[in-house]
């Protein structure tokens, strides 16, 4: 529907000018529904081919990346402006694009505003106008049989997967040791050895984003937990609190990872497709979120992962290098 707002006394002497000029019967004029600040009647008219539209009730939603909906934002149509969803006591009507709130004081009851009604409320419609509206536009009252459509309350849980969805997630390195290489070009480790694991101490720190809409927003912290290790010999991933520690000469050959990032190969890899196993090693990371509303949450744990291959050799069989 478009507004379109026309002086009541310009209205009427049109209607007195009709009933002088001409001897047929006519309708009793309509009743004004709506009034502005200025005892102005606003009337709707059905929208013609080619007017602009309304813009979409606040409840719309918008998909976003890694799914979900977007929050909705209060908007002025057509040019889109974003502006604040609550003004002191008014709320922002997508629908009507103004700002909607009950008259303090309503009107007696046999004002024309009400249009004979006696339930409901009169609303004042006060029109976002930036720099400002010429005298007697910027705002009018109607009835309505219930409030307006209020914008929904934000959901900072919302705002906290969008934020999620623009952080990239490492995934670990491979580092390893035993990591020579045999004659034939194959990297490996030794079977009953400590195969150290380790991740780049880099790939394993927290990360933060936020995400704001409507004046509200949420920070989502994604914090590594573990590193994990799965063998690929059919036997259980193990795992160990951190990025574990890289090898060196000094800790010697035979010894356990002092970070607990270590597994023993029970058996050689000769038995295994191409005689080498692919080890898979995985990062956990838990996700929480604060809000500017006090809200605080968890989001589902992630994990992210990397491959490497390798055989497991029998310790005859080296050559170190």
């Amino acid at each position: 529907m478009r507004r379109v707002v026309l002086a009541l006394a310009g209205a009427l002497l049109g209607v007195g000018a009709l009933l002088v000029s001409s001897p047929t019967a006519v309708a009793d004029p309509a009743t004004c529904q709506q009034y502005d600040s200025h005892g102005i009647c606003v009337v709707e008219v059905d929208r013609v081919e080619g007017d602009v539209g309304m813009a979409p009730p606040p409840g719309a939603t918008t998909p976003v990346a890694g799914g979900g909906t977007s929050p909705a934002v209060c908007s002025v149509s057509p040019s889109g402006t974003v502006i604040p969803c609550q003004d002191g006591q008014s709320w922002w009507s997508q629908d009507m694009q103004c700002y909607v709130q009950a008259l303090a004081q309503q009107p007696p009851k046999d004002s024309p505003v009400w249009g004979g009604r006696t339930d409901g409320a009169i609303y004042s419609c006060l029109f976002s106008t930036g720099a400002g509206a010429f005298p007697g536009t910027s705002n009018f009252t109607f009835w309505s049989a219930s409030p307006p459509a209020a914008p929904p309350a934000i959901d900072p849980a919302q705002l906290a997967q969008q934020a999620l969805s623009t952080l990239t997630v490492p995934s670990p390195t491979t580092g390893r040791y035993p990591a020579g290489t045999l004659q034939d070009g194959q990297p490996f480790t030794v079977v009953n050895a400590y195969t150290w694991f380790w991740t780049a101490p880099e790939s394993f720190r927290a990360l933060t984003a936020r995400a704001d809409a409507g004046g509200v927003w949420a920070e989502v912290s994604v914090t590594p937990t573990s590193l994990s290790f799965a063998p690929g010999d059919g036997a259980v991933a193990v795992s160990c609190p951190g990025p574990g520690v890289a090898w060196r000469p000094g800790n010697g050959v035979w010894t356990p990872s002092p970070a607990g990032c270590d597994y023993r190969y029970p058996h050689s890899s000769i038995h295994q497709p191409d005689g080498r196993v692919t080890a898979t090693y995985g990062i956990q990371w838990s996700v929480t979120w604060t809000s500017s509303t006090g809200a605080t949450g968890t989001l589902p744990g992630l994990t992210t992962t990397s491959n490497a291959t390798f055989a497991v050799a029998e310790v005859q069989s080296v050559v170190i290098r």
